[in-house]
């Protein structure tokens, strides 16, 4: 059986001006905030995760602090930091977290200096389900990396995620979860973020989203489309600070039985980009707003303000 963290429980940025950002997400991208601490606005979806977005004054430019992992136990949380410590220079020891949403873990940096952490017993909230038009959890985190087949092993061996599927450049991450993939890693030109993914209840809800945003300034830089890899439905966005989003739905699931295809089974005819081929090419604002979020450095302790 893996040892594995079972999905993405949180992504924290680092944005510019929180207080515009979180407005953008309570009242256009359907989050609520749940708390505020020392500067840091933190969000929460339909599902029970205490939050599932921390906005943080940016010390610079705009950025991702750390994307974090929900792990089943404490016991897991020390395992796998028994592992991970033994493969990176930078990890702290696990500890009860005195910050927003609380919980048991532990942060570290991988060789690109990209901070994240791992975490079990949060202060997750009763209520848990997916509600039309709200986004239920973040379905995957997209993540650019100059070799992604080495990252892709890094998780693999200190996370116990499983690749599922090769797509071009793109490795697709199974966590101990029944979700296709939790992490996504795309071979790039440089070490950024790729994109972040909102899991909503339903394609209608994807749908609405998306109309949602246009009526507010926010046009769909690609989609209403469906991959590949994943068979999921998609529209993606740039957000506040030109933060790159995506509304998703209809996520395939599978189990251990799952068979693994590569680059060349899921090549599309000429001019298709995915599974429908009604949707237009990414839009070049799209591909640019792909390479602007890199990870803040020396920011993988979870500090109490951190």
């Amino acid at each position: 059986m893996r040892q594995s963290v079972r999905a993405i429980r949180a992504v924290e940025m680092e944005l510019a001006d929180p207080v515009r950002a979180a407005a953008f997400f309570t009242g256009v991208w359907n989050l609520s905030e749940v708390a505020r601490d020392d500067g840091a606005i933190y969000l929460r979806s339909s599902c029970a995760f205490h939050h599932v977005l921390a906005i943080h004054p940016s010390r610079g430019p705009a950025r991702v602090r750390r994307v974090v992992f929900e792990a089943d136990g404490r016991a897991l949380v020390d395992a796998l930091h028994a592992k991970i410590a033994a493969m990176v220079d930078q990890a702290e020891a696990p500890h009860p977290l005195q910050r927003a949403g609380g919980g048991y873990g532990f942060g570290f940096a991988d060789a690109r200096g990209r901070s994240f952490a791992v975490i079990c017993d949060g202060e997750d909230h009763a209520d848990d389900g997916r509600a039309a038009d709200r986004p239920y959890k973040i379905a995957h985190v997209n993540l650019n990396d100059t070799e992604a087949r080495g990252s892709a092993d890094f998780f693999a061996e200190a996370l116990g995620f499983r690749c599922v599927d090769h797509s071009g450049p793109q490795f697709f991450l199974n966590g101990d979860s029944t979700d296709h993939s939790s992490v996504v890693v795309c071979q790039a030109e440089q070490a950024t973020l790729n994109h972040i993914a909102f899991e909503m209840a339903d394609l209608d809800s994807v749908m609405r989203g998306a109309g949602r945003m246009r009526d507010h300034g926010y046009p769909i830089e690609w989609g209403v489309g469906r991959h590949g890899p994943g068979n999921n439905a998609f529209a993606y966005f740039a957000g506040p600070e030109e933060m790159p989003l995506e509304y998703t739905a209809d996520v395939l699931q599978i189990d251990d039985a799952y068979e693994f295809h590569g680059p060349d089974y899921w090549k599309w005819p000429p001019g298709r980009l995915d599974r429908w081929g009604v949707t237009a090419p990414h839009s070049q604002r799209w591909k640019r707003v792909q390479t602007l979020f890199d990870f803040a450095p020396d920011a993988y302790r979870l500090a109490r303000h951190d």
